[in-house]
């Protein structure tokens, strides 16, 4: 039997409603009828026949109500699904899916009337699904180049007039599932805020719209189906559980997969095909979900006090029951009234229950090589003001003015870095869904916790953060977060805490990621490292080299391999990525305590807070947080021992003495340390002096990259522009600690 669908004109598939404003009593008769259709559906079984009548009766009513005042978009959907369930009848279908995503799109429709809100999302979709044979017809008749497009092909070049705006669509897409991701994780937190749930809505929305303008189609019905999903509870129709987190997570992670994918073809020039991409499945799911939850509604403020502990179930209750006799009241006023709750507490379930939009500043895009850039040239002009200060010295009216403009750009330089600044609560907070997939995989119950999220870090430095931090959390969740079961054995609470902390100490951001397991074995470690040559037995290791050895190569005491860690792979990555940009990590731990590693990172890449010392002919900079102490050591506290050379007595400890002369191997004699300058810094290899000739003074120093030949110079963290136009080396501390010990 061939059936032809819809017998009204359909114009276009993809329809852009103006807000039409049917009466209120009309649109309350469409929700009961839409409502009742819904229970039809939720309770038929196959072959139930007088069911199949009902809804098409009740469709029939929708229809005639529909023609009057309701928008073409309603009207052809309402018509195709009762086209599909005569079909059902005649050639004995049992399929209702199609039907039901019908009513979710009829249902969505009647939201933005109730709103007086525009309707722009694609109905060709769930057309197709009624009707199929109509669809195809449809668009075999058109003049329409689309079927063009639809070829299968092995690729396509990309148009030079579209290169543009694809690289455009995919930075500002990537971004924008960023931000998703991170506003999720806010909404699990906060489910009723509708400021961080349109948050997440708009950005799915616009990559909706773009996609459909680029043709890509799989990136566009995905889009659609989750913003679908979303909007139905912006409505208000149900709040976002663990359950709907999953799925639109799960989406993210697919969309972000196909938009790598069309980045990997433009750097090609050619549009990559995406065949192998399912989304059906997720589109379903998400469909499914919408039905599901469709009949849920906001918290009730009763719920929520109670969930908050401001009062009990049974206080609950007795309120509910005074405000039967008193139906005029408000709960919030009976439980004030009778002094079961305070006002704070029915004001803050108010904000909870819906909470105002927040104001945004406006903000620009700015390519980050552009910034960059801004951010040399700032460098640039202090070193050419400083400069010009040390030559204008002696001219007083001169120097007052360079003095003043020194005050401009040191502003101005102040201004260009903190444009590089952004908080780290991005990173912190895909933390978050890490710990919650760990914790989901490894069948142990995890929270994490999470302090000083605001603080802020160069957007360089961020990156570094991101592969270390994701090892550290993997480790923490595998190897110290116990089983629940043993660690109410151990008398410890069930569920597992991780603990982010961000702060700034100095010129440096700290990073502490700590967890309240098990703590390392310090046995078990030196064990292993003995059994594996890096240690031998006659070496005598503080509690804090022991724990280093575990960012040695290769280096695991893990019993078995699991999904999570435990390769020996990992924590040398750790390492090498903090101390590439001039950072450093250490480790502490207390048995059956638990586990904390501390990131210690500059809190820009571009300046350094350093002292100007002269050592011979050579200046150089030492920086300013490494050091402890600068003074002309007493003739009394110089030794000399046996095997270890040249020391230094502070605080009852010997301290080895490093002669930078000897270390770069300069010509100029050394003269004895009481009769030169000790600069005693500190590392995570501890305590050395430096020797030098002269402190010059303190000064910021703007970093410059020593070049490719020079970068694998390990004493040398960079070069920087001193005043006098020279260039001056900067120290690496660690670096230096290594060299002197060849």
């Amino acid at each position: 039997m061939t059936y032809i669908a819809v017998q009204e004109p359909m114009e276009d598939l993809i329809v852009l409603d103006a807000p039409v404003k049917p009466t209120t009593d009309v649109i309350k008769c469409m929700e009961r009828d839409l409502n009742t259709f819904s229970g039809l559906i939720a309770g038929f079984c196959p072959d139930e026949i007088p069911k199949l009548g009902e809804m098409l009766n009740i469709l029939t009513e929708v229809i005639s109500r529909a023609k009057t005042v309701f928008p073409e978009s309603f009207l052809d959907v309402a018509i195709a699904c009762k086209l599909y369930i005569e079909t059902m009848v005649l050639e004995n279908i049992h399929d209702m899916e199609p039907v039901e995503e019908g009513l979710v799109l009829l249902k969505a429709v009647l939201r933005h009337l109730k709103r007086g809100a525009d309707f722009g999302f694609d109905t060709s979709d769930v057309l197709m699904k009624l009707n199929p044979s109509f669809f195809k017809e449809f668009v075999e008749d058109s003049d329409s180049p689309q079927d063009e497009v639809n070829k299968p092909e092995e690729s396509q070049i990309i148009l030079e007039q579209d290169m543009e705006i694809l690289v455009d669509f995919v930075s500002e897409a990537q971004e924008n599932l960023e931000s998703i991701e991170v506003s999720l994780i806010e909404l699990e937190q906060n489910p009723s805020d509708m400021e961080i749930l349109n948050n997440i809505f708009r950005p799915f929305h616009t990559i909706k719209g773009v996609s459909g303008f680029l043709s890509l189609d799989k990136i566009n019905i995905l889009s659609h189906a989750t913003e679908n999903f979303l909007d139905s509870a912006r409505s208000g129709e149900f709040l976002i559980n663990d359950i709907a987190t999953d799925a639109i997570l799960e989406s993210v992670d697919v969309l972000k997969f196909l938009i790598s994918r069309v980045k990997q073809g433009l750097a090609n020039g050619i549009r990559l095909r995406d065949d192998d991409v399912d989304i059906t499945r997720l589109k379903d799911r998400l469909q499914t979900l919408q039905m599901s939850l469709g009949n849920a509604d906001h918290e009730p403020i009763g719920e929520i006090l109670v969930r908050k502990g401001v009062i009990d179930k049974d206080t609950l209750d007795d309120s509910l029951k005074s405000q039967k006799k008193n139906p005029k009241k408000k709960l919030g006023e009976i439980l004030i009234n009778e002094n079961k709750a305070k006002a704070k507490d029915v004001d803050a379930a108010l904000r909870d229950q819906k909470k105002t939009a927040r104001p945004v500043e406006n903000q620009v895009k700015v390519s980050t090589s552009k910034l960059d850039d801004l951010v040399d040239y700032a460098g640039e002009l202090v070193i050419a003001q400083s400069m010009v200060r040390q030559k204008a010295s002696e001219d007083s009216s001169l120097y007052q003015s360079i003095v003043h403009l020194g005050q401009i750009v040191s502003k101005m330089q102040s201004i260009s870095m903190s444009m590089r600044m952004i908080p780290i609560k991005s990173t912190f907070m895909k933390m978050i869904r890490l710990v919650r997939d760990l914790s989901q995989k490894s069948g142990k119950q995890v929270t994490l916790d999470m302090v000083g999220q605001e603080t802020e870090i160069d957007r360089n430095v961020v990156d570094a953060l991101y592969e270390p931090m994701v090892h550290m959390i993997r480790n923490s969740v595998d190897h110290g977060i116990e089983s629940a079961k043993k660690r109410l054995e151990m008398g410890k609470p069930a569920q597992g805490k991780i603990t982010l902390r961000a702060y700034h100490k100095g010129g440096n951001i700290i990073i502490e990621i700590e967890d309240d397991g098990q703590g390392l074995d310090r046995d078990k470690i030196l064990e292993k490292a003995l059994s594996a040559g890096l240690v031998s037995k006659d070496e005598k290791l503080t509690h804090a080299q022991i724990y280093d050895l575990i960012l040695e190569p290769g280096f695991s005491t893990a019993e078995k391999i699991t999904d999570i860690s435990g390769r020996g792979v990992g924590m040398d990555v750790v390492k090498n990525g903090i101390e590439k940009f001039r950072g450093h990590l250490s480790i502490s731990a207390k048995s059956g305590k638990g586990t904390k590693f501390t990131i210690s990172l500059p809190l820009t890449m571009a300046i350094i807070d350093g002292m100007l010392v002269r050592v011979g002919k050579e200046k150089y900079v030492v920086p300013t947080i490494a050091v402890k102490r600068v003074f002309r050591p007493e003739e009394s506290i110089c030794f000399t021992v046996e095997g270890k050379g040249e020391m230094i007595k502070q605080e009852n400890k010997l301290i080895p003495l490093i002669r930078l002369k000897h270390l770069f191997k300069m010509k100029e004699a050394a003269a004895p340390p009481w009769e030169s300058l000790v600069v005693v810094v500190e590392s995570k290899d501890g305590q050395r002096g430096l020797v030098i000739d002269e402190l010059i003074g303190k000064d910021e120093y703007v970093i410059k990259s020593l070049g490719e030949n020079l970068e694998n110079v390990s004493c040398f963290a960079g070069g920087a522009i001193l005043a006098d136009g020279r260039v001056g080396l900067i120290l690496d501390m660690h670096g230096v600690f290594q060299l002197s010990l060849i």
